[in-house]
């Protein structure tokens, strides 16, 4: 698929309002530059999915580098680049060209069916959603084998281990190397996988954030499995228990 300003996501958690799902998206992608519109539909057949519409295209390509297989509201987002130009961007260049409208032919009032009536032709199946490449599918497994958790499991009886040269274990993380573009929406999304999440809080311009768990035992979970998670294919996070 050729570059363009506009990314196609889907795999998006269909149980999200659709004003609440277009709003965390601005937040997550405006990270990466300007955004024009985001399309999200309340339709069953277009649900977990939308299309963000970039200014520019370096702004597409860069997002959609790091956010391949992201974790958005517990589902790994899949992203690749729009089939074809969206209106606005066509009508902005000037190259947009209205669609012809679908006719629907409806049988008169009154009109008998007899068995001449030729058989109604059933309706074409919804185009099914782009595959992703085996890049991106190798790239959200290993998204999910790391951050993944079954939230039906028990508790291990052993405790999280002390990494060594760390604060006592506690139910706050120290999150240190944060990307410029990481945002409150961004870290959230990738902390509420695990389980006892409670808020994370970020601070400007500093390049680190606090996360914050209901027990010690569930903040050692997450820091094990976030421990050097890639943000950004040069960015990895660095996870400690907060000082007390």
């Amino acid at each position: 698929m050729a570059a363009n300003q506009t990314l196609y996501v889907n795999n998006l958690n269909d149980k999200i309002n659709v004003e609440t799902l277009k709003k965390s998206l601005r937040e997550v992608f405006a990270a990466f530059g300007g955004i024009i519109d985001i399309v999200a539909m309340k339709s069953l057949k277009r649900r977990g999915q939308a299309w963000i519409i970039f200014k520019e295209t370096s702004a597409a390509t860069n997002s959609l580098k790091s956010l391949q297989g992201f974790p958005f509201y517990n589902k790994p987002m899949r992203i690749t680049y729009a089939k074809s130009k969206s209106d606005v961007v066509a009508k902005a260049d000037g190259t947009y060209v209205e669609r012809p409208k679908k006719v629907v032919k409806r049988e008169a009032p009154g009109k008998g069916k007899s068995s001449s009536t030729p058989a109604a032709t059933p309706a074409p199946a919804p185009a099914a959603a782009p595959a992703p490449s085996p890049a991106s599918v190798a790239a959200q497994k290993n998204i999910q084998d790391r951050i993944g958790w079954n939230p039906n499991q028990a508790p291990a009886s052993a405790a999280p281990q002390k990494p060594s040269g760390a604060t006592e274990p506690n139910k706050t993380l120290f999150v240190e190397n944060l990307p410029n573009e990481a945002t409150d929406t961004m870290l959230s999304m990738l902390f509420r996988q695990y389980p006892g999440f409670i808020e994370i809080r970020l601070i400007p311009g500093r390049g680190v954030a606090f996360a914050d768990y209901q027990n010690e035992y569930q903040a050692g979970m997450a820091m094990q499995g976030l421990q050097g998670f890639a943000m950004t294919p040069e960015v990895k996070l660095l996870l400690s228990y907060a000082r007390k």
